[in-house]
């Protein structure tokens, strides 16, 4: 995290996102959400891999919203195993979504995750036992949830290795094989 230019200590819990710049990811409920939970919860960091059109629009908001020393800007991110590796808490804030990879990336590596409700999303996440759903755009209750999840190492591994779990019982590749195998005989 450091090598992003990330601004870490031993105690901070780190939030992130993996996703396009762009205003269907709606990364701005993200910054927003983060602001809120820092005001609670002042060791947490956020990291955001990835480039797109509203990188400055992004950038300005964390300026106005004076989290930008505890916000990070990585770029894109080539090794994304070990980005999703570096995390404790997993994020998505998209308006509209089908069923994106970067959960199913964050529960291989057991995080904690917090989504908006949208399109296939509920099919991993269940609010309250693989993770935290809230409604897109509602950066206060993304912020609470962040902030709860920062309190509590023990909530983040429990919804973590739930997460897993849930995502190699039904969503692996072995899992997906053999749902078409079933549907094929």
């Amino acid at each position: 995290l450091r090598k992003l230019g990330l601004d870490v200590a031993e105690d901070s819990v780190v939030v992130g996102i993996a996703a396009r710049l762009d205003p269907v990811k709606d990364i701005a409920t993200l910054i927003r959400g983060f602001a809120e939970a820092e005001k609670r919860s002042p060791q947490l960091r956020l990291v955001i891999a990835g480039d797109g059109a509203e990188l400055e629009n992004l950038k300005a908001l964390a300026q106005e919203l004076g989290v930008v020393g505890k916000v990070c800007f990585a770029g894109w991110v080539s090794d994304i195993n070990s980005f999703f590796a570096a995390l404790d808490i997993n994020t998505l804030t998209s308006v509209s979504e089908t069923f994106p990879y970067a959960l199913t990336e964050g529960a291989r590596a057991h995080l904690a995750t917090v989504s908006s409700r949208v399109g296939g999303v509920p099919k991993l996440i269940c609010d309250g036992e693989t993770g935290f759903l809230f409604p897109a755009g509602d950066f206060a209750a993304l912020g609470k949830r962040i902030s709860e999840l920062a309190e509590s190492a023990e909530k983040r591994k429990k919804l973590g290795d739930a997460l897993y779990e849930k995502a190699k019982r039904e969503f692996s590749v072995e899992a997906t094989t053999q749902r078409q195998l079933d549907i094929y005989k």
